[in-house]
């Protein structure tokens, strides 16, 4: 190429490096949307009106009702949760008629243990555990209700599935 060829202008975009670097590729499927943020709570309402914008558009409102549950909630959960010292990564994997969401941050191992446990207990009885958050807004009781995982579960019905390596935690779910 010449220079000022237009093929050799560079549009400043930098390419983000793969949750694959950090975690296991799920499925093995390639995303059809990833996008990596700071861990900053100013970033959650605009992404997350983009991501649902982005959801009925391609999946469908069958399928992006669910899915727009799970992404506010997981990526709320990693904003708010995580060390904030590495960029929080949203991804949308296709797979047949559904749809993987994979939320992926950096967490102390408190945090993370804390997070393992929560979802057991919402898996065990997704309807339980909304009751029992429920009941907890009642009173004053400490800590405060934990809602988003169990939204998740109860109120979109979608499992969820917790992976870990170091201090990376990716929080998934399968939505179709």
């Amino acid at each position: 190429m010449a220079p000022g060829d237009p093929r050799s202008r560079s549009s400043g975009v930098r390419r983000a490096e793969p949750v694959s670097a950090h975690l296991p590729v799920v499925l093995g499927a390639a995303p059809q949307l990833s996008i990596a943020m700071p861990a900053s709570e100013a970033l959650l309402e605009p992404t997350y009106a983009y991501l649902s914008a982005y959801c009925f558009a391609v999946f469908g409102p069958s399928v992006a009702q669910r899915l727009n549950v799970a992404v506010y909630e997981l990526f709320a959960n990693a904003l708010r949760h995580g060390t904030g010292k590495k960029d929080v990564r949203v991804e949308l994997r296709r797979f047949g008629s559904g749809v993987m969401l994979l939320v992926t941050n950096h967490a102390s191992p408190a945090q993370i243990e804390a997070l393992c446990k929560h979802v057991d207990r919402v898996q065990c009885s997704p309807k339980a555990a909304f009751h029992r958050e429920m009941s907890r807004f009642e009173t004053t009781t400490e800590p405060a209700p934990m809602l988003g995982i169990v939204r998740v579960a109860h109120e979109a019905g979608l499992a969820l599935h917790v992976r870990v390596e170091e201090d990376w935690v990716e929080v998934s779910t399968l939505c179709d």
